[in-house]
């Protein structure tokens, strides 16, 4: 294990999106990360690209280095909706060509300047081409991390996919977000023997769950209130949820839906709205602070996460706004797809239904809102479940742990394997986890 006495490896974390200022609500769960990585003693710097120009600075104390690589008007390629929604016009997928060449002329150069222990690669493909050099120059070891976008961006793309592959058989550790993810990267050429490890996220909003647990026996009196969270892109399924309101409103004419966050789907939900006459139940509020989501995250009833498999292949990879809600002893109803699954177990920790289907949404919401007292024993039962899979200070001593095992190694392997299991849902004993939820 650390010792306060020992010196931890130094890590550049490089990434394509990351906080422009202390409010962004960009990838949290990266920057809580980098937050408590520091706070246990590692040396923490982010390597991003600009955004509009955005010149370098520093967050939480973590110096930011920002990379330029198209005029201001047109350096917009990542955050917001992310890169993987913006490539899909011609014209935006030339701007891939200077990002990739800034990059790696700025990576490079930052890894030799500083030789930092470890360089953190988030979304492999394409920053592992951007990192690989430098880390080889400068002796940093490279560790691979993948979230499911970069194996979407790589889909019936077999050049593609070839790449990603080396790029992960090249690193000194690959680790992702959930089992789905981990089965999605065996699927490459030449990885179905690659060691990999799961190291999952904590909730990034402060856990309000005392102050829930006063109001769970006034929910009977209130207008049922449901939450759902993430940006707003087609992966997130937010139409499916929209259409299921109807059938919700038959039988509680008074619940509201809020949707937060923003996305390039705006404006198609907010048709759908229109299309079925929901203005007065439905509210998609935009991007908001933490503050105010844990706000909602308190005084919802429901926690619903309405995923899909877009068109793209691509899905949620592990479903972090999960995390919140179970944090806050909410019951969730949830899509069984992608790493949903390793978060919501079924009578556990929430309630799945297949994809794309309203009417399974609406039936589940429904019935929560008619058993309010069995609502509340799921919501205890995932907080448990939450508490034990998903806590950030095991999460963080863990990783950390695994992190000094890489840079303590003698040379580049081609992978470092690990004996601690991966503090996920594949860990859990689910039946005395059905025990736990019978007995409240």
């Amino acid at each position: 294990m650390n010792s306060l006495y020992k010196k931890l490896p130094s890590i550049a974390v490089l990434t394509s999106t990351y906080a422009r200022y202390d409010t962004d609500p960009q990838v949290p769960w990266m920057r809580e990360t980098n937050i408590r990585l520091k706070d246990l003693g590692h040396q923490v710097e982010v390597i991003a690209p600009a955004f509009e120009g955005l010149e370098s600075h520093s967050i939480d104390g973590i110096k930011v280095n920002r990379y330029r690589y198209l005029p201001k008007g047109s350096e917009n390629l990542t955050h917001d909706s992310g890169a993987p929604n913006k490539i899909n016009h011609p014209l935006t997928k030339l701007r891939a060509i200077p990002y990739l060449v800034a990059g790696f002329a700025y990576t490079t150069r930052y890894l030799i300047k500083n030789r930092p222990d470890i360089v953190k690669v988030h979304w492999p493909f394409p920053h592992g081409l951007m990192a690989w050099a430098g880390a080889r120059i400068a002796g940093t070891k490279i560790v691979s991390v993948c979230h499911g976008a970069e194996l979407c961006i790589v889909r019936n793309k077999p050049h593609l996919q070839r790449v990603l592959s080396w790029c992960l058989r090249h690193s000194d550790l690959v680790y992702c977000n959930s089992s789905h993810t981990e089965a999605q990267i065996r699927s490459l050429p030449k990885c179905e023997d690659l060691a990999i490890e799961i190291v999952t996220y904590g909730s990034t909003v402060q856990n309000q769950a005392k102050e829930v647990e006063a109001e769970l026996t006034q929910s009977e009196t209130k207008a049922p209130l449901l939450l759902s969270c993430g940006r707003v892109i087609e992966r997130k399924g937010y139409p499916y949820l929209i259409q299921a309101m109807p059938q919700v409103l038959e039988v509680y004419p008074d619940a509201q839906l809020v949707i937060t966050s923003d996305g390039d789907k705006r404006a198609e939900c907010e048709e759908w709205i229109k299309k079925l006459k929901l203005e007065d139940s439905v509210t998609m509020t935009g991007y908001i602070s933490n503050e105010e989501l844990s706000d909602l995250y308190r005084n919802c009833t429901i926690y619903v996460h309405p995923s899909i498999i877009d068109s793209r292949g691509d899905t949620e990879g592990l479903g972090v706004v999960l995390v919140e809600a179970l944090a806050n002893k909410k019951p969730v109803v949830a899509s069984a797809v992608g790493g949903i699954v390793d978060v919501i177990k079924e009578g556990v920790s929430g309630l799945l239904v297949d994809e794309k289907q309203p009417a399974q949404l609406a039936d589940k919401i429904t019935y929560l809102l008619a058993n309010p007292d069995e609502a509340a024993a799921l919501g205890q039962s995932g907080f448990e479940f939450g508490v034990k899979f998903f806590s950030w200070d095991n999460i963080i001593l863990r990783l950390s742990d695994i992190l000094d095992e890489v840079a303590a190694a003698d040379e580049h392997p081609k992978m470092v394997s690990h004996s601690v299991q991966p503090a996920t849902s594949k860990t859990l004993d689910y039946e005395s986890a059905k025990e736990t939820v019978h007995s409240h």
